[in-house]
């Protein structure tokens, strides 16, 4: 199950408060809007789940983030990140060793580097992944520090 995560802030008509709008645009996510979007609303698979109670939060995972201030993030999401990489699809033995996740995935891959190794892993629940994901956030909370995370 994939999770979206928003940050919120500004006039909305039901409750006081919109969805951020970013100077940059994204196109990531496992629901993408057709051109990319600069709403600061991603849509993250569930198969991280398990890295973001190692690296984020042991408890509650990407929940963590919900209902607080983004400048109150901002740190805990820079662990994180340094912790995972942002080394999309790439499934190695040793960027999963250093967060203690291990999936066995990369022992056979003779170039775990390669163009056909990388090309729209998306779902696979690597660190690089993991920590992508959490990077864009990380440029969200810096772009808007008193914005606040909701999660639906």
């Amino acid at each position: 199950m994939s999770r979206n995560i928003r940050l919120m802030t500004g006039p909305y008509l039901q409750d006081g408060r919109g969805v951020c709008v970013s100077q940059h645009l994204i196109q990531e996510g496992g629901t993408q809007v057709m051109g990319g979007t600069h709403e600061c609303d991603l849509n993250i698979t569930g198969n991280y789940s398990r890295l973001y109670h190692l690296a984020l939060d042991k408890e509650d995972g990407l929940s963590w983030l919900y209902g607080k201030r983004a400048k109150d993030t901002i740190e805990r999401l820079e662990k994180a990140v340094e912790l995972l990489s942002t080394d999309q699809y790439v499934r190695t033995v040793d960027n999963c060793n250093k967060c203690g996740f291990r999936t066995g995935v990369g022992k056979g891959l003779a170039d775990p580097y390669s163009d056909e190794n990388r090309r729209g892993d998306y779902w696979a629940p690597t660190p690089g992944n993991a920590g992508y994901a959490l990077n864009i956030l990380l440029g969200w909370a810096r772009e808007f520090p008193e914005g606040e995370w909701d999660l639906i």
